[in-house]
């Protein structure tokens, strides 16, 4: 049985608002004591449905689009009400429409909007001048609604974009680098075993018409054996290497969970960092963020780097709560004792929020 939804998902809340704003013009009709206001109520009921069925973007969409246009310019020449023109005005400027189906239907509004104020203040009498200028200012509004409206979806899909763009280059790295163990577990571990698989046989045979040469065969798989076990090592090592990027995008994951926005400047020089300081710095990155989302009810969270010299600079803000309720047992001891491997300092700051400026000098792999 299909589930009928009265609102999109996601939207509940900003539709009933939106409905909320109908109560005025009902509230202006009351009571219903002829039949012209009761045929508006009638109508203003109509409106709200077709409004409802506008939120779906569905095949019938600028049907009831015109709908609420047509009901619109009723209650403007009929009730001097201009701003109902504001409900499809959003919704044009939200539409998934073409971009000349658009300017069309926009410039069908801006035409219906002139007419209907212009019959208005000819047919109704109470159409004064300080209503006038209300109205028309609320109409100036109401003109520039579809375009706000666009601009603001034409971010919002771009955002949602650069979020999928991300996951499908998250999912890109991961697959490379299963690609890379598993080249790593063949071209290595395969051949040692293979090699220890033809010398156990070979001793095998050996054992049988040669005793006194099994010993040496054994102590050559001994040797390959440690030397796999040595490889099997490394690789386990460097797979427990976390870089400062993959971090970041699972710190700007967790942020969005917490609804904290994560902004970042000049990440490219976290390249600057070798191996070792990558994976320590990943760690320290880590239980900030971690701080950030137990701690100190931010909304907004920024990490900048920047380059003194051979001096990597790194400093993680929010816009929180700041220092006054954090100890040192809230992971600041555990980061600067990570930091001191790295021979770099940590300073602790309040700005509007908790603020960690990390130093760390820039070394080669083979000088940590």
């Amino acid at each position: 049985m299909r589930k009928i939804r009265l609102f999109p998902n996601g939207e509940n809340l900003t539709s009933i608002i939106w409905m909320l704003f109908l109560i005025i013009p009902l509230i202006g009709l009351f009571p219903f004591d002829t039949v012209q206001k009761q045929f508006a109520g009638v109508l203003l009921f109509i409106f709200a449905w077709s409004y409802r069925n506008t939120l779906f973007q569905g095949e019938h969409f600028l049907y009831w689009l015109a709908i609420q246009y047509l009901i619109s310019c009723f209650y403007m020449i009929d009730l001097g009400y201009i701003y109902l023109f504001m409900f499809p005005a959003w919704q044009l400027g939200f539409s998934k429409l073409a971009k000349r189906s658009f300017w069309i239907i926009y410039a069908c509004q801006i035409g219906l909007m002139i007419f209907s104020l212009a019959m208005g203040t000819i047919l109704n009498p109470n159409f004064d001048n300080a209503q006038s200028v209300m109205t028309i200012t609320f109409g100036l509004f109401t003109a520039i609604a579809p375009l706000s409206g666009r601009e603001f979806y034409r971010q919002q899909e771009q955002r949602k974009q650069l979020y999928q763009a991300n996951l499908r280059m998250e999912n890109i790295i991961k697959g490379e680098e299963r690609n890379r163990i598993a080249r790593e577990l063949h071209d290595s571990l395969g051949q040692s075993l293979s090699v220890m698989t033809i010398k156990l046989e070979l001793a095998q045979k050996l054992l049988e018409k040669k005793p006194d040469m099994v010993t040496e065969e054994l102590v050559e798989i001994e040797r390959i054996s440690r030397s796999t076990l040595k490889t099997v090592r490394e690789i386990v090592s460097d797979m427990r290497r976390k870089s400062v990027s993959e971090e970041l995008i699972d710190s700007n994951q967790a942020l969005t969970s917490a609804k904290i926005i994560l902004t970042t400047e000049n990440e490219d020089l976290v390249g600057l960092l070798n191996n070792t300081q990558q994976t320590e710095f990943s760690s320290i990155l880590r239980e900030a963020v971690t701080n950030i989302i137990r701690h100190s009810k931010a909304t907004y969270c920024s990490i900048s780097f920047k380059q003194n010299d051979n001096i990597l600079e790194i400093t993680i803000s929010d816009n929180g709560i700041g220092p006054k309720n954090i100890t040192q047992g809230n992971g600041l001891t555990g980061m600067g004792e990570r930091i001191k491997k790295l021979h770099g300092t940590m300073v602790t700051l309040d700005q509007k929020g908790l603020l960690l400026r990390f130093s760390i000098p820039l070394e080669e792999e083979g000088n940590d």
